[in-house]
Parts: structure tokens; sequence; C-alpha cells
């Protein structure tokens, strides 16, 4: 019986969605804007702590070239589309169109991208004005099927509802608002041996267990709004510009004790083409001090060396970097008997971050979207009806009224 309503149900659904298709087709004029929205913080960890550290720590993003600092960089991508099939005139804009970010939120910069002509065709000459919390886009012309997608850089807390777009419009009650299908980053990882090609060949785990972590610090912002970092922003650390930022963190954790072996002594790492420039080393989840710390590490901006002799039984050492550039080349250059292989795990944001967690708003995918449309198949006049049959319809399946 379940089955049958559901499959009564998704016919109907179905067959709404076609007579829509069928009725715009046959010259409906309906005017419709839709837009979505995602955005995520510009690094890549999370957590309070990285808050407080963006804030006044040693990392920071900066505005170029009066060296502001961004307080909690966000970066955004909005998609707006007419997915009616209306043209939407100048002289239907009785108010700029509104793009709210929050009340402690403002817009540092971005690009613009339009999916028919170009940007000054679409939108004419000085079309934005930037204000408190808030973007605003003077009028312009949208055909049905145009879309404008707006990327870039905000510094502070969006608000709770979101970035929201707004405007009084002859002709359009209200924005629709897609949710994105999907919340995250999307990172590939990629896993091998820093000495055994293959995967075969790996030895068993000698006393110390050794692994290498490397990860981009922030998103890239570049791929994210092209040309919007380009001598506008800066990462830093300690004042200092840095680019391709990376944490480059290596861990070790012993399974047994010492031993007087003199083979077992340090492993070293070396990169030409990279550059070591600020470390933190944690033992057992705490974090040492620089004279502690010295202890167990010795480094320059080209070689680390880690003395995994001095790794006690079932303790864990995290020897964390910031570095410029990804490490690539990254190569063992001296090993100790109690390390039989490293393996070293590299991540990667996949292509447009946030783009690929936005919903298609072509109305070929639009119309058959319930949570899209279902506010637009109930207004339609000659699909209302049909709408509270199905209803009706539903109510007598299941409960027999």
């Amino acid at each position: 019986m379940e089955f049958a309503v559901g499959t009564v149900l998704a016919l109907a659904a179905l067959a709404v969605s076609w007579i829509a298709l069928v009725w715009q087709k046959r010259g409906g004029t309906f005017k419709r804007l839709h837009y979505t929205a995602y955005y995520e913080l510009l690094t890549l960890q999370r957590g309070e702590d990285v808050i407080d550290s963006l804030i006044d720590g040693p990392i920071s993003v900066n505005l170029e070239p009066s060296d502001q600092r961004l307080i909690m960089p966000f970066v955004f991508e909005l998609r707006l589309a007419n997915t009616g099939a209306a043209p939407i005139t100048k002289d239907d804009f009785s108010s700029p169109l509104t793009i709210r970010f929050g009340s402690h939120c403002n817009f540092m910069g971005g690009s613009m991208e339009v999916n028919r002509g170009s940007i000054s065709e679409f939108f004419g000459e000085d079309p934005f004005e930037i204000d408190q919390g808030c973007l605003r886009i003077k009028p312009f012309l949208m055909n049905p099927g145009d879309e404008v997608t707006l990327s870039g850089i905000l510094n502070g807390p969006v608000d709770d509802d979101g970035i929201e777009v707004s405007g009084r419009i002859a002709g359009v009650e209200t924005f629709g608002y897609l949710k994105p299908k999907d919340v995250g980053i999307h990172l590939k990882m990629h896993v091998r041996s820093m000495l055994f090609e293959r995967m075969e060949d790996w030895p068993a785990t000698g006393r110390v267990e050794a692994k290498v972590l490397v990860i981009q610090k922030f998103l890239p912002l570049d791929d994210i709004a092209p040309g919007a970092m380009q001598g506008h922003f800066s990462t830093r650390l300690n004042g200092v510009p840095v680019r391709e930022m990376h944490v480059v963190a290596f861990t070790f954790n012993a399974h047994s004790d010492r031993t007087e072996d003199p083979n077992d002594g340090s492993i070293t790492f070396e990169t030409a083409d990279s550059s070591f420039l600020h470390c933190d080393v944690m033992l057992d989840g705490t974090e040492l001090s620089e004279q502690r710390a010295r202890h167990f590490v010795i480094w320059n901006d080209k070689k680390v060396t880690i003395r995994a002799r001095r790794i006690g039984r079932n303790q864990e050492l995290v020897v964390r970097f910031i570095s410029e550039g990804g490490v690539e080349d990254l190569r063992i250059t001296r090993k100790p008997t109690s390390v039989t292989d490293v393996e070293i795990m590299r991540t990667q944001v996949v292509e447009d971050p946030l783009g690929r967690n936005l919903l298609d708003m072509q109305p070929r995918f639009l119309l058959f979207s319930q949570r899209a449309h279902r506010k637009f198949h109930t207004d339609m006049p000659r699909i209302k009806n049909l709408m509270q049959h199905s209803r009706e319809i539903k109510r007598k399946i299941l409960h027999g009224d």
C-alpha cells in the first residue's frame, strides 16, 4: 500500500512538473529570480583557537595596500539567475539589488562572472556600491536564463540567516532561495611511502611509527574568485607575506622502549623548493617551550632533523611547521633503524570548492526540484486545481476519507 501511495504521488509530481514545462513553453510570462549561496572560513582549519589566532596570532590575512588585518575572513560564492520566462528590465527595479552578508560582516573584494556577454554589457559602468554589511547593485537587465556569479572574501561573521538577496522588482514577489546541495570542503588525499615505491613492499612498523601530513593553510582564493587575490590580499606570518602557505606536520609514535643502538639516532628531511618558516612542537598533546623543543628538533628553512631516539615508549611527538610552498620535493636524507618507513599524506582542495556545493539553476533542473519550485507550482493558475486534487487523492488513499 505504501508503495502504491508513493508511486501515485511521484507520478502526480512528475505530471505537475511536465505541465509547468509545457505552460512555460507556450508563452508563460511569469517573472522569477532564484539565488543560492555558500560560504566558508578562509582557513582550512576550524575552531575558536583558529579564529583567535587570526585575530592576534602570528598568522594573518591582510588587505593590501592598507595592511588592514581581517579578523574573520570568509570566502563565498553566490549565484543569481532569472529562472522565469520574462525579462526583468531596469525599469522593473524600484531600488538597487541588495546582497546582505551581516550586520558585522563586510564585503572586502571579489570577482563577478556572467553567463552571457561581458560584465560591462551586463551591468553598465560602476554598477556596485559597498555599504556596511552589504553590497548593492544598480538596476540592470536580466533576460530569462541570465545568470550572475559573485565570489570573493568577507570580513566578519555572516548573519545566522546566511547571505540574503533582496530588492523591490515589479512582478517579483520574493527571491527564491535554494539551499546548497552539500556542505563542507571536499579534499583529495594521496598517501604514499617516502621510501618504497610499491605498497606491497611496505615493511612492518618499527619501534617508531612516522607519518607526514601536508595540507594547505588557506582555501585557494585565486580559484574561488579569480583575480581578487592579486595585489589586494596577502597571507602573512609575523607580518611577512607568505605565498602558498602550508602546514607540514611530522608525527612520531614510539611503540617500544629506547634502544642503545648507535644507528638509532635522528631522521632528517630536506627540501630545496620550499621553506620552513615556523615550528611548534607537542609531546603527548602538550606544547613544548622553545628550549624543550630543541631537545627533539633542530631545523632551518631547508632542513628538519628530529631526534627519534629520544621519544620514549608510548609517547607521541608532533612537530608542526608553517611552510612557504607544499614541500613537493621533500625527501629523507638520514634515517634511524627505529624508523622502517615514513608515510606521507598530501591533501588537495578539489576544483571549485564552493561552487560545487551550489544547485544548478537551469530550468530543466529546477522544474523537477520540489524544494525549489513548490511555491511556484502552487501559484500557477492552471496548476493549483491539479495540486489540490492530488492532495485529495493522497488523503483518500491514506485515510479513507
